[in-house]
């Protein structure tokens, strides 16, 4: 039962966030007017007005609301009841005197000095975290779970003053509620008797009106009244309270006229709201009971005088009881509660999206982290609770532990069992370390479990140095030296951990101890520089997020789990930046992947250091082509010293290629990261050789002539300048410039153009020819980039084997900007079918294998291989990057689509081998429905028709290159011709280039 409870209320919870957002997003939807937080001072106003900013700005509050964070006046103790009629005066002038009781005001009294949870004195328990991450990525706080639960409210109200208690936790379905427009409610549920009795319960009557308050009774007693039910539960006080708006006027009256606002708001009154403005509500309740109800602080005239003319106005109306079922009231009362929840309570919530790892690097199984970075030689002990920690250092915490606030960035420290290390940037930039056992009761005069006033007598300290006037209880104690800096800070802690464990301090530590200035629980609360708080946390956040995001790129982790550990706008342009210093120290491929998250992440009309999107994504792509090309280099004898040159022509003829299998599975950065498989086969065009390069070094002539006989271009270089720009691919020279260069013929360290010529013994003349449209997808820049360095080395007597021309290719054309990887250029130099596979890592060794496949075979794929021309060019779109990029982010269906088409390859070969045409056909109809899903750009309405037009003749199909355009590539079924399809394409594409090209496979 229990269970099905708390899966209705999860799943609520995940309703109410939709529901959120939804309202969030539609300004039409009535939301709160205002929002005010009561504060016992302004230090804390400012605290959380600084909070709230931060909401705001992120786009998590609707900024329709007004928000007002209101202070106790002149920061004297008013009561939760005078606070609220301060708040009714107020929100009275900023609406208008008339309209008060017009307006949905939700009031969240958060006034308290937290001084059984000291680490919330400054930043309030409102904002104490809940142990789990929104949907939008971004820690929650009791602060935030009221904004999400409450903001259907005001669709569903009447006007009037929603009042809640700061430090409780409601898990329950707001749809339950339905407010009235007549007197006040309050919302109740359903709590353990035992819980009851440390709190307020409501006796109710038949028609469900409150007529008994029975406040903080034993279980006994309770009982005794008849307010336990047969399940051992109570309707238990939850602090939410509704007044109608008439009520709201009534009180405004209060509040507004100048006589009775100093009678009811001073700290001699000190009303409360639940005692002193619910008592007159209850049915059963009489002007006597409530003249003589136990009061906050004292019963006085003050109070009296309040009371008598609350009583008329106030019992006039009724307070009914909203019971709530199934509901959870979590309180966040004590340091010690506090820790229990964020351990035992985490398996319990865990539907609620309850985590031990909230904004955490490294949190164990038996303890909780929030906001937290923990070294790996970290050892934290069971059921502790760290927030806001940063501890990369070597650290013992031990069990039960409660650190909050702490930079231990160059320190280590052992913390004891039970303990608890808080630490406050203070005013002047000064640091105070607060440290006390985690039992601890602030308002008693005990520290570390034993009485305060013995420990210093056993230290040596005097009295009149920790306490000030009459004060007598540890949260008034001046203990906690203020210190230059944390370190500082945290070496007192050190040095007084070791004092109270070998009973008092050194003569040394005691003069420096008792010399120094000194905070108490109080008094560092109130001295708290509250923007370098939040600035801390904000800090700390940012470098968490950054490392995680970081972390899941070294795990290898798909783009999108990883963007959800990054904040959102100003916030995530912080964490960028930190993910780039990272990066820095990272190898080259963790390096791309954040540089490419960046390009992909920062919004539009940000820059990061003064850069926009796009500029990172053009270094992430010159990084790749520099690694790539750096490499390389290192595989091949550059050196042109002592060679022989030959005053003659050499020519250079390759073949083209077709790619059957594993295409794109060459590129880098993949094929770094997870080694690569091709199968393709060097074809023919119209029976010759298309690709073709000519180098000559001649004494006759000291210039450097490049010609490109199919571009009918040739031109003569005299500068050095010239020839080393090669990295626009629209120029016409651009791969012979290239070429010159990582063959060692040209560089900018070999001195002056005349130098490096009369290095050679003579100019250079390079021509090149390639007889196939350019774009078609056979590879031929690629294999024509291979022809150039072939024909260069040769000339001056360079033999290099079939793999050292493919690494120089590689580096031409991350040279010339273009990318891609080697399959192209394996498949023009090495002149047969094969399957090429390479291993993970930089040095990509091909392992070549030379299909087995007899001569009928080769000669029956001949057949009925078709090299089908579709009379386009393919688009100009920068498919390279588009499908790097995605590898770069782990794109799951990339990487698997990458994975399944090397796996083809190899199934693609062994069918061949054994001579099976037709399930070969089958497997590359197969890649081309998967290169589709890679890229989409791979067909288009043409290519989908000229296959549709030709499919009964066909039992394969595939493209070539990246696609878009090219050559296509058919299998035929068995019995069918070459002409059939030849004239098949005449009649149905007549004279509009579509058409059957003449090839060979060199099998």
């Amino acid at each position: 039962m229990k269970s099905n409870a708390l899966d209705f209320l999860s799943q609520s919870y995940s309703d109410i966030w939709n529901n959120f957002e939804y309202i969030r997003a539609n300004h039409s939807v009535p939301k709160w007017d205002y929002v005010v937080i009561t504060a016992s001072n302004e230090k804390q106003a400012e605290m959380y007005r600084l909070q709230i900013k931060q909401r705001i700005d992120s786009g998590f509050l609707p900024s329709s609301s007004q928000y007002v964070c209101i202070p106790d006046p002149e920061g004297k103790r008013v009561g939760s009841g005078g606070a609220t009629l301060e708040t009714l005066r107020i929100i009275g002038k900023m609406c208008g005197e008339s309209n008060i009781g017009k307006k949905k005001i939700l009031l969240i009294h958060s006034g308290g000095n937290s001084k059984r949870v000291p680490q919330y004195s400054a930043c309030g328990k409102l904002f104490a975290p809940v142990p789990r991450c929104l949907p939008n990525g971004n820690r929650s706080t009791l602060f935030d779970e009221f904004m999400i639960v409450l903001s259907s409210i005001p669709d569903r109200s009447p006007n009037g003053l929603l009042v809640l208690s700061g430090d409780v936790l409601l898990l329950f379905n707001p749809l339950q509620i339905s407010l009235s427009s007549n007197g006040a409610m309050a919302i109740s549920v359903k709590a353990p008797a035992e819980m009851g009795s440390h709190h307020g319960v409501f006796l109710s009557d038949k028609e469900g009106n409150v007529h008994e308050f029975l406040h903080k009774k034993s279980v006994l007693e309770l009982n005794q009244k008849g307010a336990v039910n047969n399940q051992d539960n109570v309707d238990i006080d939850t602090g939410m309270i509704w007044f109608c708006g008439e009520m709201v006027s009534r009180l405004f009256i209060l509040a507004n006229e100048e006589e009775s606002y100093s009678r009811f708001v001073n700290e001699k009154a000190c009303l409360s709201f639940y005692g002193d403005f619910l008592y007159p509500l209850a049915s059963d309740i009489s002007a006597t009971e409530y003249f003589e109800q136990s009061a906050e602080n004292v019963i006085n005239e003050e109070l009296l005088s309040c009371r008598k003319e609350l009583w008329p106005l106030l019992h006039q109306y009724r307070l009914s009881v909203a019971k709530l079922s199934p509901a959870k009231f979590l309180h966040f009362g004590t340091t010690e509660e506090l820790r229990v929840l964020m351990n035992d309570g985490i398996e319990e919530y865990q539907s609620f999206g309850w985590s031990r790892q909230v904004l955490s690097n490294n949190a164990g199984k038996t303890y909780c982290a929030v906001n937290s970075y923990i070294g790996k030689e970290t050892l934290v002990g069971e059921g502790s609770y760290l927030e806001d920690a940063f501890i990369p250092s070597s650290c013992t915490i031990g069990k039960n532990c409660i650190v909050s606030n702490v930079n231990l960035e160059s320190q280590e420290l052992m913390l004891p069992d039970e303990t608890v290390l808080h630490v406050l940037p203070l005013s002047k930039g000064t640091f105070c370390a607060r440290i006390y056992g985690i039992k601890d009761n602030p308002k008693e005069p005990i520290w570390f479990g034993k009485p305060l006033h013995l420990l210093l007598e056993a230290w040596g300290v005097p009295s009149n140095v920790v306490f000030h006037n009459n004060e007598d209880t540890f949260w008034d104690a001046r203990l906690f030296p203020v210190c230059q800096s944390v370190q500082e800070a945290l070496e007192w802690v050190t040095r007084i951990l070791s004092a109270h464990e070998r009973g008092g301090f050194s003569e040394q530590e005691l003069t420096e101890y008792v010399l120094l200035p000194k905070e108490s629980l109080a008094s560092s609360f109130n001295n708290t520089d509250s923007e370098r708080l939040i600035s801390w946390q904000q800090h700390l956040e940012d470098q968490i997020r950054s490392v995680r995001f970081c972390e899941s790129i070294v795990r290898n982790e798909s783009f999108d789990s990883g963007f959800s550990l990054l904040g959102k706008g100003p916030a995530l342009v912080r964490q960028l930046s930190r993910c780039l210093k990272i990066s820095e120290t990272e190898d080259f491929s963790i390096r791309l992947r954040v540089l490419k998250a960046i390009s992909v992440l920062l919004p539009d009309g940000m820059c990061l250091e003064g850069k926009d999107r796009n500029y990172f994504a053009d270094v992430c792509f010159k990084e790749l082509s520099d690694v790539v090309q750096d490499f390389q280099h290192l595989s091949v004898n550059q050196t042109l010293s002592n060679t022989k040159i030959f005053d003659k022509e050499v020519e250079i003829c390759l073949p083209v290629r077709v790619n059957w299998g594993g295409g794109w599975s060459d590129t880098p950065p993949y094929c770094f990261d997870y080694g690569g498989t091709v199968l393709n086969a060097a074809i023919t065009v119209n029976g010759r050789y298309p690709i073709r390069a000519t180098a000559e070094i001649t004494t006759k002539k000291r210039i450097i002539h490049l010609e490109s006989i199919d571009q009918q271009i040739s031109k003569d270089f005299m500068q050095l300048e010239e020839l080393l720009d090669y990295s626009n691919p629209k120029d016409p020279f651009a791969l012979h410039k290239a070429s010159l260069c990582v063959c060692g013929f040209i560089s900018p360290s070999y001195g002056t153009f005349e130098q490096q010529l009369e290095r050679l013994g003579g100019g250079i003349s390079m021509q090149t020819h390639v007889e196939i449209p350019k774009g078609s997808g056979l590879g031929a820049s690629s294999i024509l980039a291979g022809a150039c360095a072939k024909a260069l080395n040769m000339v001056i007597g360079n033999n290099l084997s079939d793999e050292q021309l493919c690494y120089q290719t590689l580096c031409i054309e991350q040279l010339m900007s273009t990318g891609g990887g080697w399959q192209d250029q394996v498949g023009g130099l090495v002149p047969y079918i094969k399957l090429i596979q390479t291993k993970p890592g930089l040095a990509q060794r091909f392992n070549i294998h030379r299909l087995m496949i007899s001569p009928e075979i080769v000669k029956e794929l001949n057949e009925r291989f078709v090299l089908v021309y579709t009379g386009q060019r393919r688009l100009a779109r920068n498919i390279l990057r588009e499908v790097v990029g995605k590898v770069l982010l782990r794109d799951p269906q990339t990487i698997e689509v990458l994975d399944e088409i090397q796996k083809l390859a190899v199934l693609m070969a062994f069918e061949l081998e054994r001579g099976h045409i037709s399930e070969f056909a089958r497997l590359l109809s197969k890649h081309w429905q998967l290169s589709v899903i890679l890229d989409p750009g791979t067909t288009n309405t043409c290519i989908e028709y000229i296959f549709k037009c030709c499919e009964d003749l066909i039992e394969g199909k595939f493209i070539s290159g990246a696609g878009g355009g090219g050559f296509l590539m058919m299998i035929l079924k068995p019995g069918c011709t070459k002409s059939m399809l030849s004239s098949r394409l005449e009649e149905m594409f007549q004279d509009s280039g579509v058409a059957v090209w003449d090839s060979e496979i060199l099998g």
